[in-house]
């Protein structure tokens, strides 16, 4: 028997992993070339003038991003399905503006996951609506269509979907509802640029998508996001709402009857943030495609492994794999998830508690929104699936997307050592029984 690292034995790994790729030489030239330049960094103006939609970086990202989601799949394919785009200063600002597009206000209810970042479920609260918990799927951990249907009464205006990890919403089911209904799908997409559903890219897949790029994510800038739709009204108040709703363009009034009561931001991009997306997005079909082969291989290598199984991907959708997520089976032993994830993050770092350069395998992704101190007040029933795979199952990790290839499989060295330390720990989980 072979000892665990946790109890003492020797590691499989005993140097640090790689850290994520961010920028490389190619934004680095494009940014000193736009520096030198000299042009201002950002293009932005209030007023009626071409200024109001941004400077000429900010602009042309916008059109790349909708070129490059559409062809990330199929290079022949131009149609966008009318989609446009609209950059701003972080996908925060993207779920408020879409929330204030729809018309947002106190009285109304908002349909939210309980397993996202905070303002998946807060940017509703921004414009006095409040956000409804609905539970989420057990095996792609999208918001649960038998639970949103049970939660939708005549103040439901809209549902936020989020494709989290980057698993498509289930689109079929929840559309329908929202038809039914009468109500908007604003899609959180922003762990998902690269998927798609039946070969429409995530964040056109309801009425309003949102994107992140800010660290960590795909693609990033820093800071930043982007608004997608195909409806010209929804896409003039976002571009209001964006910027300070002072003026409009194309030859329209400054401020329609309709759009006088709207209350703008400031939530604009840089020049610089945009100059980095486009270089980066160049590179958005190669990284797909690295990490989706680095989760197959994962998937696949544990597939025999009793303990921890691969989750699936929903039918006719492609997955981005922002994080991989796994499931924890204690097989009746009694063994929690978190104390297996402490043995396997033994095996593999010396400094497994230090996020930079440690091991990145988060104990079962976040709490519940609605055991957050800012929702405690509206006496929220805990949510059985999410409950569940919080507190025991799920874990997720971002092995798969670190570090420096290995010329052997083409696979980061990462993800093989990842592999054999659960393997090793299952395969002497009677040290754990007896250490636990």
């Amino acid at each position: 028997m072979e000892r665990l690292a946790i109890n003492g034995g020797k590691k499989i790994c005993y140097k640090n992993l790689y850290p994520q790729p961010t920028i490389g030489e190619e934004e680095k030239e494009a940014v000193i070339k736009f520096l030198e330049s000299k042009k201002v960094l950002s293009g932005f103006r209030g007023n009626a003038t071409n200024a109001f939609w941004g400077g000429e970086k900010v602009q042309q990202f916008e059109e790349e991003l909708i070129y490059r989601i559409f062809n990330i799949n199929n290079e022949s394919s131009f149609d966008f399905h009318n989609n446009k785009a609209l950059a701003v200063n972080s996908c925060t600002s993207a779920l408020q503006i879409a929330c204030g597009a729809i018309g947002l206000g106190p009285g109304d209810e908002v349909i939210v996951t309980p397993w996202s970042m905070t303002c998946s479920a807060t940017a509703p609260m921004i414009w006095g609506a409040t956000p409804v918990f609905a539970d989420i799927e057990n095996d792609t951990f999208c918001l649960d269509p038998k639970s949103v249907e049970q939660k939708i009464t005549s103040k439901t205006k809209a549902i936020i979907v989020v494709d989290l990890f980057g698993q498509p919403y289930n689109v079929t089911a929840i559309n329908k509802i929202a038809k039914e209904n009468s109500i908007y799908v604003i899609e959180d997409a922003a762990q998902a640029i690269g998927s798609s559903y039946n070969n429409i890219p995530a964040g056109t897949l309801g009425d309003i998508g949102c994107f992140s790029f800010t660290q960590g994510k795909h693609l990033t800038a820093g800071e930043g996001g982007a608004i997608v739709t195909n409806n010209p009204e929804l896409y003039d108040r976002c571009a209001l709402l964006r910027n300070h709703a002072e003026a409009v363009n194309n030859d329209r009034k400054l401020v329609s009857e309709c759009d006088k009561k709207v209350v703008g931001f400031n939530m604009r991009m840089t020049e610089l943030q945009a100059v980095i997306l486009i270089e980066q997005l160049k590179k958005l079909k190669r990284y797909m495609k690295y990490r989706n082969k680095a989760a197959d291989y994962i998937n696949k290598s544990l597939e025999k492994n009793s303990f921890v199984s691969g989750t699936p991907i929903r039918e006719n959708c492609k997955h981005s794999y922002y994080c991989l997520p796994l499931k924890f089976n204690n097989c009746s032993m009694n063994i929690s998830r978190d104390f297996f994830i402490q043995a396997v993050k033994a095996e593999l770092s010396e400094e497994e508690n230090r996020i930079d350069r440690g091991v990145p395998i988060g104990n079962g992704y976040i709490k519940p929104l609605y055991r957050f101190p800012v929702f405690e007040n509206r006496q929220i029933e805990p949510l059985p699936v999410v409950e569940k795979l919080w507190c025991d199952e799920l874990f997720v990790t971002l092995i798969h997307a670190l570090g420096m290839p290995d010329d052997k499989n083409g696979l980061y060295h990462n993800c093989g050592e990842f592999v054999e330390a659960i393997n090793k720990v299952t395969g002497n989980v009677g040290q754990l029984c007896k250490s636990n």
